[in-house]
């Protein structure tokens, strides 16, 4: 936990920041630590390039990466200024760009409407106009709307995520495979699920009992991690079953190392259910596994696993 986090969940006005430029907080209102989602547009390539030296994929992936974190940053921008007002009342949210006044609404107008125009070009390059518009319309109702109703909202969150995977395999000219759209649904939907279950725990502590602009209530936090648990474990479940499938011996040429990816996935959601039910999770699961030494050593671990199992 960061000494401003920890400022903030004391309730010490002193964890306010001093100010910036304008700029700086764009870059932060800009989310760019969610734009490791977005690396999911390389999974496609990964998976289904028979020589990693083959360099035809990687221009169009990249620039599929690109072209979505520019419309995921502007959509963050028009969300922050949807809920600048439900922000105010969290004690961390409150210090966001657009619910501290750090940032005009104009300004972040302006800039969401470049990034979504520079999203469009780099997409339409890509030949992903399409999957990337209704990725952006999607996510645009959701945080004016979706999000306000249970189950809906992580259903959408875990689509939204699965939506740059689709992209990933048109620009590169790589099919999603079943089995990969199958173990990331439930992959997506646990990390989804997790994130309003902190939520949830942290209205706890402090007392309360509904969040403003959703649609949850405490009670609804014990039936919520059993859905999001099942699902991690599902996932991890999905991956042996590649393992053992004969699509899985068509592509990797040492099958027994991947069985090692099958527990280490377990894990590594796993740490982070438990990050969650002691309260160190704070809001993202993305955000919690760039800061978890131990997450990075296993994504790693996975990484070289299947990397090893396709190319020894």
């Amino acid at each position: 936990m960061t000494p401003l986090d920890t400022a903030v969940e004391q309730g010490d006005e002193a964890g306010a920041r001093r100010p910036r430029s304008r700029w700086l907080a764009l870059a932060e209102a800009m989310r760019p630590h969610q734009w490791l989602k977005n690396l999911l547009v390389f999974v496609p390539a990964l998976t289904g390039v028979r020589h990693f030296a083959d360099a035809t994929p990687w221009p169009a992936a990249i620039g599929a990466f690109v072209a979505f974190s520019a419309v995921a940053s502007s959509v963050y921008l028009l969300n922050d200024i949807f809920d600048r007002r439900v922000d105010r009342a969290h004690p961390r949210k409150r210090l966001r760009p657009f619910a501290s006044g750090e940032l005009a609404i104009p300004f972040g107008l302006a800039a969401s409407a470049v990034l979504m125009a520079g999203g469009a070009i780099l997409a339409a390059a890509e030949g992903i106009l399409a999957i990337l518009a209704l990725y952006a319309a999607i996510s645009v109702v959701y945080s004016a709307r979706l999000k306000t109703y249970p189950l809906t909202d992580v259903f959408v969150l875990a689509v939204l995520y699965m939506m740059r995977l689709f992209a990933g395999g048109i620009a590169t000219g790589y099919q999603v495979s079943l089995w990969l759209l199958g173990f990331s649904a439930f992959l997506f939907f646990g990390l989804a699920t997790m994130k309003r279950v902190e939520e949830l725990r942290g209205l706890e502590l402090r007392g309360e009992r509904t969040a403003p602009g959703r649609g949850y209530t405490t009670d609804d936090r014990p039936i919520l991690e059993i859905f999001g648990c099942c699902a991690s474990f599902v996932s991890a479940l999905m991956l042996a079953l590649f393992v053992q499938s004969e699509a899985s011996s068509a592509l990797y040429r040492t099958l027994p190392l991947l069985w090692g990816a099958v527990p280490l996935i377990l894990l590594w959601q796993c740490r982070l259910w438990l990050a969650t039910a002691n309260g160190r999770m704070h809001d993202d699961p993305i955000l919690f596994t760039l800061r978890d030494p131990g997450s990075w050593i296993i994504v790693a671990a996975v990484g070289a696993l299947f990397l090893a199992a396709r190319w020894f």
